[in-house]
């Protein structure tokens, strides 16, 4: 069966139509869960009809995969543009602690229950599980490209920035769900900070 023709939005008005499906959709999902939720309710959130969300949507998938992608690559400019500082500043350390701390920040608000239901989707459903990969890449490549231009980069590519990603990942998930009362968490984020910079060498001028 054809896939339904969704509206891809142009004008002022459409885009910022679809900008407030995604802050209802978002806002849902964290109170109910990605399948506590349908599209109806996060129609009625947005203050539109389900009609006009189907316009632009295909289904609640597609609005959790445009949720997901808009995170990804404002988190993705964001972190870019916190390294790219080093340029100016030459404190490797303290921007790549600027920038675990924007990726931390980025996370809070988000709900146990939509994290948890997340996560299980990777493993259970291909689209998810293709997105988690293709942001994961398109992000190491990105801060990959920003190191360098810095004038640093990793001494083993992308084995390291593979296991960068590993790291921070599970940081991050400490920090907003706190798994481990016992754990300093200023402390953690310095010691990761500590093995980040470990991995870097100073490139020659060419």
């Amino acid at each position: 069966m054809d896939k339904k023709e969704v509206r891809i939005p142009q004008q002022k008005r459409s885009i910022e139509k679809k900008e407030k499906i995604f802050e209802a959709a978002m806002r849902i999902f964290n109170e109910k869960g990605y399948f506590g939720t349908n599209t109806a309710e996060i129609a009625k959130e947005a203050g539109f009809s389900t009609g006009s969300v189907y316009a632009y949507f295909e289904d609640k998938k597609g609005i959790l995969l445009a949720c997901l992608n808009k995170f990804g690559n404002d988190l993705t400019n964001n972190i870019c543009r916190e390294i790219s500082s080093v340029s100016e500043n030459g404190d490797i350390f303290s921007t790549t602690k600027k920038a675990i701390r924007i990726l931390v920040k980025s996370h809070e608000g988000q709900s146990r229950l939509y994290h948890d239901e997340i996560t299980s989707l990777q493993y259970r459903d291909e689209d998810i599980k293709k997105y988690f990969a293709n942001v994961r890449k398109t992000m190491m490549d990105a801060v990959t490209s920003e190191v360098e231009a810095c004038g640093y980069a990793f001494k083993q590519g992308r084995e390291q920035t593979f296991l960068l990603f590993q790291m921070v990942e599970g940081i991050q998930d400490e920090l907003t769900f706190d798994h481990s009362p016992d754990i300093n968490h200023n402390i953690l984020i310095d010691e990761c900070v500590r093995i980040i910079v470990s991995m870097l060498v100073k490139k020659e001028n060419t």
